[in-house]
Parts: structure tokens; C-alpha cells; sequence
């Protein structure tokens, strides 16, 4: 028998970050299976291969609509949800022309997976 703690990934025992529901269905290619009455947790781990878990039920970034850098060093990786920066696309230039979008608002709370501001992974790439 194996036990777990709710907010504890299953595959790396990191804690978690829970997360909206409206975010994982914005975020999961396959919904039809998710359940509005449970908790969902985003892994914070950027080591570990999960994206999000509920129980010992685990989704990775193959099961994600757009990829997260989070999670991977793919070039067509997705930085930034709301304006659509992949790894490929960061530089100096377009650091300055995110910070311009940003300043005028963003969604990150939903259409990023980690349910945060995109704005310190998006530096890491720098």
C-alpha cells in the first residue's frame, strides 16, 4: 500500500502549490476526466517531470496544451501564456517589449500552468 499526502507530489515528495481549477482547464489537453471537486496541485520541482498532480493521478508537460519552460528547456518551450514568448524568442529586445505588454495587464493566474507571474522564469532565460 502506498500513502501520500495530498499536497505532496508523487513522484518527487516536493510539496506543491495548489491550483484553480480554471487553470488546470486552461492549461490540460484532456479535461473530460478532471473533477471539480477535488484539489489540484501545480509541482514546483523544476527537476521533476510532473506539471500538476491530485492524489497519485500525475499530468506532465506532454499532457499540456503548450508546453511549459518551467518543466523544460525546449526551445518551443512556453515562457510567457499571455503573450506567447517560447525560449527561442527570448533576448534583450524582447524582454523589453514583454515588459511593455505586461505593464498593460496579463492573465498568468490562468493561462500560466504554475497559476504565477511568468515575469522571474522569463528573467532566468536572459
Amino acid at each position: 500500500m502506498q500513502f501520500f499526502l495530498p499536497n505532496r507530489c508523487p513522484s518527487c515528495k516536493n510539496e506543491g502549490k495548489k491550483i484553480k481549477y480554471e487553470n488546470i482547464l486552461a492549461n490540460l489537453r484532456t479535461i473530460e476526466n478532471l473533477d471539480q471537486s477535488k484539489e489540484y496541485f501545480y509541482c514546483k520541482n523544476p527537476a521533476c517531470d510532473v506539471v500538476y498532480f491530485c492524489g497519485l493521478q500525475t499530468w506532465h508537460n506532454a499532457d499540456l496544451i503548450r508546453p511549459t519552460a518551467a518543466k523544460s528547456r525546449d526551445l518551443e518551450a512556453t515562457v510567457c501564456y499571455c503573450f506567447d514568448y517560447r525560449i527561442k524568442d527570448i533576448n534583450t529586445h524582447s524582454y523589453t517589449a514583454y515588459k511593455e505588454k505586461k505593464a498593460k495587464g496579463c492573465a498568468c493566474g490562468i493561462r500560466n500552468p504554475s497559476g504565477k507571474c511568468c515575469h522571474a522564469l522569463f528573467k532566468s532565460f536572459l
